[in-house]
């Protein structure tokens, strides 16, 4: 059984450790902030749009390969709303907590990733 503490799955964190070496396993933590980042910013709306959902489904992968697993749940109601036409508010703000929270959690596993992309 995985040992999970808060948002991440820290089994899956650290075989990606081992699997991918220190270096690329930041790399990938940065990508991974810089996408929650940039979801977090998006509207309601823009989050929608097909774009966005795009992105969601994205960052849905890079959690879930990271294990990030409420915020891979959290992108997939919203991707699985998305296709059925109507994402509820409900999912929306599920998301956002999850994003919220994970980045909080990356904050604290990375502090030498330097500064969020722009």
């Amino acid at each position: 059984m995985s040992d999970m503490t808060g948002d991440i799955d820290q089994t899956t964190f650290e075989q990606v450790g081992r699997l991918l070496g220190a270096e690329r396993a930041a790399e990938m933590l940065g990508l991974l902030r810089d996408t929650l980042a940039e979801l977090a910013d998006m509207t309601d709306d823009d989050l929608r749009a097909p774009a966005g959902l795009a992105r969601v489904h994205r960052l849905k992968s890079e959690a879930g390969l990271m294990g990030f697993g409420r915020v891979s749940q959290a992108c997939e109601a919203v991707d699985v709303a998305g296709t059925h036409g109507s994402v509820p508010l409900a999912r929306l703000n599920d998301l956002r907590a999850a994003m919220a929270s994970a980045l909080a959690t990356v904050a604290a596993l990375g502090p030498n990733l330097g500064p969020p992309a722009p």
